[in-house]
């Protein structure tokens, strides 16, 4: 079974980090590249990313323009039925050593089960409701278990709270405070930003695989398709990627060094990327005593305390 990962492309600020985890797996048979750049200097980068390495192949759709909204027509690419297919957004600036063998390794292993597959993603609004209230994570402050959940998808105060006791996590050993056990997604829309389906499946399903012109893709797969064919998808909750920032947080999310943190935790230099620019309301700034409009809700995020026994390796 050939592993392909496939990608909506791209920003060269975010792919420069995912292609180190990609490439560097031998596990990985080839990584298509759907050309949706949204400006030339992207698509420049995404010629010299592809020269890189023979396994990156771009695919290209006629008035691809970098809107989400041709995104499901790129799915007509996953057409090989010996195939894991496992998309991975563009900002997906984290995986975990052995992602992608152990990825494939329990997909096939569940293969029937579920219509897609998901690991624990780090900035998923449905992952965090999970992490919040199954893994060993603090976390203090509103969440639902919505794909757009009012409070952690649609502000940045979340991922940034979150996104730096991650990383910390991984530095010192503690990934495992994350994990949580598997769990079914029924009946509800998921973010893909990774999520692996069979190709074989594709080909069995057919035409309606595929989002119908002027549907979501998301919307479409993760949700729709599912409740049509009574397949749930599935969330691998002992497998973890970590996403950057949805559109409704992108901007402030820029403004920090968390990205670059990401880019030291993988051991390489962080790219030249143009920051957003701070701008404040002067009501803001005649009161910085008050919370500005808009910031979201405040959360407290913490690793639980280690005990004499993980210190030590033995009970006291």
């Amino acid at each position: 079974m050939k592993l392909i990962v496939v990608t909506p492309a791209g920003r060269e600020k975010y792919l420069r980090l995912l292609s180190h985890h990609v490439l560097k797996s031998p596990e990985v048979h080839e990584w298509h590249l759907w050309d949706n750049c949204r400006n030339e200097a992207d698509r420049a980068y995404l010629r010299r990313l592809a020269a890189s390495d023979p396994r990156c192949k771009i695919k290209t759709l006629p008035n691809a323009d970098g809107t989400i909204n041709v995104i499901g027509r790129f799915f007509r690419f996953c057409d090989d039925a010996d195939a894991l297919y496992l998309r991975l957004d563009d900002d997906v600036v984290f995986l975990e050593e052995g992602f992608l063998p152990g990825f494939k390794a329990r997909a096939m292993a569940e293969k029937g089960a579920a219509l897609w597959y998901a690991p624990l993603i780090i900035n998923n609004a449905v992952c965090s409701s999970l992490i919040k209230n199954l893994s060993r994570v603090l976390i203090e402050g509103p969440l639902t278990c919505q794909a757009m959940c009012p409070f952690s998808w649609a502000h940045a105060s979340f991922p940034e709270a979150l996104h730096p006791v991650f990383i910390e996590a991984v530095r010192t050993n503690r990934l495992g405070d994350f994990r949580v056990p598997d769990r079914e997604v029924r009946l509800g829309r998921f973010s893909i930003n990774a999520i692996g389906f069979f190709g074989s499946d594709v080909l069995d399903i057919g035409e309606l695989f595929y989002p119908p012109p002027g549907n979501d893709e998301e919307e479409w797969l993760s949700a729709t398709l599912p409740a049509k064919l009574d397949r749930p998808g599935k969330v691998f909750g002992d497998l973890v990627a970590a996403h950057f920032s949805f559109y409704t947080q992108e901007q402030r999310l820029l403004q920090t060094s968390i990205l670059d943190d990401y880019y030291a935790l993988a051991g390489l230099p962080a790219p030249l990327y143009e920051k957003p620019v701070v701008r404040m309301r002067l009501k803001d700034r005649l009161r910085p005593w008050r919370k500005p409009r808009n910031r979201g809700p405040d959360y407290r995020i913490s690793l639980p305390p280690v005990t004499v026994t993980e210190v030590t390796g033995r009970s006291l």
